[in-house]
């Protein structure tokens, strides 16, 4: 193995600033001189010069200092969902340990592929490109059409790309098995986002987990709307009540996020329904809204943080393993962790 070098001995032997190897190292490039940047990074390769917590994988001149971040249609860097936010935090955590940026690129409904190409020529080549949330097939072919490798998180496309994905099943296993344990046996699905195929893939796991115990979930309890925030779950706790009443009524309500559970929550304040006295509310979720404030939710998903981390572990080492010939797609499944609330009770006698 070469002996590590540090910057400063690097600006030694080539005579030039510490100041000016560190911006070169960090993956800065503007007023750096061709000849510059390619003598630092020559030396620092062939010293053994590692950025911490990640081996060196870019040849000189080609130093990819960045990732790009691109965003499923609707979501806007403005108001970045809740979500999202988290993902954000774990895969700029990781990523900065090694020295490495990341960059917003725009949303699926902002670029073409010509926009794309400009936005990649104008800056140094990107390490990958992470996608959050779904995007349509034809998109993703375009970005991989970049020469870099992609990622998508909370959604994958087999055969295209990478991706990192909560465990659904997991999840919905988790707080069917803690509602049953209380007594519910009739449960309602408040769903958002209802055209992804994350909103599927949540409901699929519901009758699922249900379906093991012999339960079934009646579809005039199933809402689904086409946003996920709190005054879809507002609405929808609105909509359940009214078309649910008496004997049949659900007792236990699963919500698509965290979100929707604090609006559906709001609901039944204002209506005099005791949670949990009346109705168990429970979330599929991880993040900070479900403990922001009492009541805290009761939830189960995926950590979205820890899937920003795995993705840029991933993403790194999918870039390493492509220079050597690898190309092999890892769909990384994140285990899910439970938490038992303050919003889920005994079922009602």
């Amino acid at each position: 193995m070469k002996n590590r070098i540090s910057q400063s001995q690097i600006a030694k032997e080539l005579g030039v600033s510490q100041s000016l190897v560190s911006l070169v190292l960090n993956g800065r490039r503007d007023n750096v001189s061709d000849d510059s940047y390619n003598r630092i990074w020559s030396l620092a390769d062939e010293k053994g010069y590692v950025p911490r917590g990640m081996q060196p994988n870019h040849a000189p001149g080609v130093r990819s200092s960045y990732v790009g971040v691109v965003l499923r249609p609707e979501l806007k860097l403005a108001n970045l969902s809740n979500t999202f936010s988290h993902v954000h935090q774990g895969l700029f955590t990781v990523l900065q340990q090694s020295h490495i940026s990341t960059t917003f690129l725009g949303g699926e409904g902002d670029l073409d592929e010509k926009m794309l190409y400009e936005l990649l020529r104008r800056r140094d080549p990107l390490l990958g490109i992470v996608v959050y949330g779904e995007v349509k097939e034809a998109f993703l072919r375009a970005l991989g059409e970049l020469g870099v490798e992609v990622l998508t998180v909370y959604a994958n496309a087999p055969g295209l790309c990478h991706s990192v994905l909560p465990n659904e099943k997991q999840a919905l296993e988790q707080l069917v098995d803690h509602l049953v344990k209380l007594g519910h046996t009739r449960f309602a699905f408040l769903g958002g986002n209802m055209n992804l195929g994350c909103n599927h893939a949540r409901l699929a796991a519901l009758r699922e987990s249900l379906a093991t115990r012999n339960l079934q979930l009646d579809e005039r309890n199933v809402m689904n709307v086409a946003k996920g925030d709190r005054q879809e779950g507002f609405d929808c706790a609105e909509e359940l009540v009214a078309r649910t009443a008496g004997s049949e009524a659900p007792t236990a309500w699963v919500c698509y996020n965290g979100l929707m559970a604090r609006g559906a929550l709001q609901f039944a304040m204002l209506q005099g329904i005791r949670i949990p006295q009346d109705i168990s509310l429970v979330a599929i979720d991880r993040t900070r809204v479900c403990n922001e404030i009492h009541p805290f939710m009761t939830s189960a998903g995926s950590d979205p943080q820890v899937i920003g981390e795995e993705a840029a572990k991933l993403l790194c080492r999918a870039s390493d393993g492509a220079r050597h010939g690898e190309k092999i797609y890892t769909d990384l499944v994140v285990p899910s962790s439970f938490d038992a609330g303050e919003t889920s009770g005994d079922c009602p006698k």
